[in-house]
C-alpha cells in the first residue's frame, strides 16, 4: 500500500529534524574523547557544541525568507546537504580548530532543517490535520535529546568520537534521496499557495538583527552554566 504524499513527507522530514536534534546531544559524551584526542583544554573543546548551537540560532531566522525566495524542497535539500557534509567533515577532522568549523557548518544546516520541516508540512497537510501532524513531527524532537547520551556513549566506547558523526552519513544520504524523488518542487508549491507572495520591500535590518539576537541569547544561556547567571558577559 502506498502512503499518501503528505505523510511521505511527514517521514522524511521526521527523519531530518531528528538528525539535528540529536546532535545537540550526542556529542556531549564524546567531548573528554574528543579532548584527549586533540590534546587540548576543556574549555576549547566545548565550542564543538556551542558553536553547533550558535550556528543553528544563527541560521532560523533567514530559513523561512529563502524558502519564499527558492522553494522550501530546495531549501531543505540544502540544508540537508549541509548538515551531512558537515557531519563527515567533522569525522576526519585533524584539529580541534578545524572541528569547530566543520561542527558550524553541520549547525547551518541543522538551524535550517527546523522551520523548513514544519513549513513542509505545512504544505502537504490540510488546515483541519495540521495539529496532528506537527505533534507526529514532534516526536523525534522530544525523543531524540535523550537518545542522543546513550547513542553517543555507546559509539564512542565501541568504535571512536568520529563515529558520532559518521552515523549520521547513511541517514543523511538516504534522507536527501527521498526527498529528491518525493518533495514536490517550488512550481508545485506556488500553485498551492493560498496566499500571493508579497512584493514589498523586504527587512533585511530586522533579520541581521533577529539573528544576532538569536545567537546572543544562545550564547548566554550556553555559556551561563560555567560563568553564572549573574556574569555581565552572560546577562548582555
Amino acid at each position: 500500500m502506498r502512503l499518501d504524499y503528505k505523510w511521505q513527507v511527514a517521514i522524511i522530514g521526521a527523519l531530518g529534524l531528528f538528525m539535528a536534534v540529536l546532535d545537540n546531544t550526542i556529542v556531549s559524551v564524546a567531548l573528554p574523547q574528543m579532548q584527549l584526542a586533540f590534546k587540548t583544554d576543556f574549555s576549547t573543546i566545548t565550542w564543538v557544541a556551542t558553536g553547533y548551537f550558535l550556528a543553528q540560532a544563527a541560521v532560523i531566522p533567514i530559513a523561512g525568507y529563502l524558502s519564499d525566495k527558492i522553494g522550501t524542497k530546495l531549501v531543505f535539500m540544502l540544508s540537508l546537504g549541509l548538515f551531512t557534509l558537515g557531519s563527515g567533515l567533522c569525522a576526519i577532522a585533524p584539529t580541534e580548530a578545524l572541528l569547530i568549523l566543520f561542527r558550524v557548518i553541520q549547525g547551518v544546516g541543522g538551524g535550517g532543517l527546523f522551520p523548513i520541516v514544519f513549513a513542509l508540512i505545512y504544505r502537504a497537510f490540510p488546515p483541519t490535520e495540521r495539529g496532528i501532524a506537527s505533534a507526529i513531527i514532534g516526536v523525534p524532537v522530544l525523543l531524540a535529546p535523550a537518545f542522543g547520551p546513550t547513542v553517543g556513549g555507546y559509539l564512542t566506547t565501541t568504535f571512536s568520537w568520529n563515529a558520532i558523526f559518521i552515523i549520521n552519513l547513511p541517514l543523511g544520504v538516504i534522507a536527501l534521496i527521498l526527498a529528491y524523488f518525493i518533495l514536490r518542487g517550488r512550481a508545485a508549491e506556488r500553485q498551492q499557495d493560498e496566499v500571493p507572495v508579497s512584493k514589498g520591500r523586504f527587512d533585511f535590518i530586522g533579520l541581521a538583527l533577529s539573528m544576532i539576537g538569536f545567537t546572543a541569547v544562545v550564547y548566554g544561556i550556553s555559556e551561563a552554566s560555567s560563568r553564572g547567571w549573574g556574569d555581565g558577559i552572560v546577562l548582555t
